[in-house]
């Protein structure tokens, strides 16, 4: 084993919780943009077909708000430790002062993404003011569309604020910079991977 292969496992314990918030986050940003909901017969006229349509966009928005309250709940713990790393890591600190600078946009958004409030109070306890704040749909759009499809791409705002493609390249990033310094990841036969115990906590 070569000095360079064990310095790769022994990942200090504040890599490793900030490897494993990131790996969150970006599994919580694939599930947010997996979501899709597309009506596919022809639009209801009857007071059940929608209904059923209705019920299916609410789910898939519900779904949505889901995900990026996930996301950005680890973002924010990620921001905890990256500081920490940021102190104790200098090989890391300049990777860490970016992620600190790019997601602090975020942190005004805790109680605004928790509380729909203003947002039911706007739409009447509709989908419309959530989607349109999340540059889901037009700006000026007056109603939620029947036929397009629901689907969080790269542009959506996430809380508002930030474009969801740009978030999840600085979280891969700063996930790439730490796997290349230490072996954070078990990898399986079939190719799948996940994160491993580091070193710190099996002494």
């Amino acid at each position: 084993m070569t000095d360079d292969t064990i310095n790769r496992l022994e990942a200090p314990a504040s890599v490793y919780l900030l490897a494993e918030h990131l790996d969150a986050a970006l599994a919580a940003g694939e599930d947010l943009t997996g979501v899709l909901f597309i009506w596919s017969g022809p639009l209801p006229r009857e007071p059940e077909g929608i209904a059923e349509l209705r019920a299916g966009q609410r789910n898939a928005i519900e779904l949505i708000r889901t995900f990026e309250l996930s996301l950005i709940s680890r973002i924010l713990k990620g921001r905890e430790w990256a500081a920490e790393v940021a102190e104790s890591e200098e090989r890391f600190a300049m990777m860490a002062r970016l992620y600190l600078a790019g997601t602090a946009v975020l942190l005004d958004a805790v109680a605004e993404c928790a509380d729909v409030s203003a947002a039911d109070f706007d739409a009447g306890d509709g989908l419309l003011a959530y989607v349109r704040s999340r540059g889901m749909i037009a700006p000026d759009a007056p109603v939620l569309p029947d036929t397009a499809p629901l689907v969080a791409g790269e542009d959506f705002l996430v809380a508002r604020r930030i474009p969801l493609g740009a978030l999840l390249d600085l979280v891969a990033q700063f996930l790439d910079t730490l796997e290349a310094e230490y072996d954070l990841f078990f990898k399986y036969d079939d190719g799948g991977s996940t994160l491993g115990v580091p070193a710190a906590f099996l002494r």
